[in-house]
């Protein structure tokens, strides 16, 4: 089983493990005076989700570069191995912009200087951003189920494709985008497993010497 691979089940697993310790934060209408108590009271807890959301941010950019070498490979593929990589991309700046903003409420959350004011709009931003990482998302599933959906011998099962595609179009759907997200998630770890587990390409041989008596 091959490692490169599974960085996408890996990026999956930190995405998911951080999303449950960030828990119930405050509503984007919070008053400041509840954000500043949730995050001082949740300091330890924050702080350790957003050290895994970073790290599942790196891990994503590494499945995305191994998705889109796999999807240029497939006829078709030349150039929308590209969009792979540029929706890991954003995955990554999406997590890793939204983890900033959490560490400013975390660091901010114990100083008397910081007005409520502040807190709240940190927060409002914070709750919203995350139309990066969804576009991502959608836009790294939409271009490997394009490449790969009409490949007469593709790198996984014709209806991973399909699904791909249409996960790809939900995710910028209103009100649904939220729960293709989540299957999107589900999306990468098949994958990431089923790549592991293909067989790598045999290395040429090396030409052995031309038969005596030829020119």
């Amino acid at each position: 089983m091959r490692v490169a691979p599974l960085t996408g089940l890996l990026a999956v697993a930190l995405t998911v493990v951080a999303f449950l310790l960030f828990g119930d934060t405050p509503d984007v209408d919070a008053r400041g005076g509840e954000v500043r108590s949730y995050y001082d009271d949740h300091r330890a807890q924050t702080a350790v989700s957003l050290y895994l959301l970073v790290l599942a941010s790196v891990f994503f950019v590494l499945f995305a570069a191994h998705l889109a070498q796999v999807v240029r490979a497939v006829p078709g593929g030349d150039w929308l191995h590209r969009a792979v990589v540029a929706g890991g991309v954003l995955i990554a700046v999406g997590f890793l912009v939204g983890a900033s903003l959490s560490l400013a409420l975390v660091d901010l959350s114990d100083k008397e200087a910081a007005a409520d004011a502040s807190l709240q709009t940190l927060n409002a931003l914070g709750e919203d951003f995350f139309i990066p990482f969804v576009g991502g998302m959608g836009l790294m599933l939409l271009a490997a189920g394009l490449a790969t959906v009409r490949a007469a011998a593709g790198p996984w099962p014709r209806w991973l494709s399909w699904a791909a595609v249409a996960l790809g179009v939900l995710v910028f759907v209103p009100w649904v985008g939220f729960f293709a997200f989540m299957l999107a998630g589900l999306w990468v770890a098949a994958v990431s497993v089923l790549l592991a587990r293909r067989p790598s390409a045999a290395p040429a041989s090396a030409p052995g010497p031309a038969p005596e008596g030829t020119s």
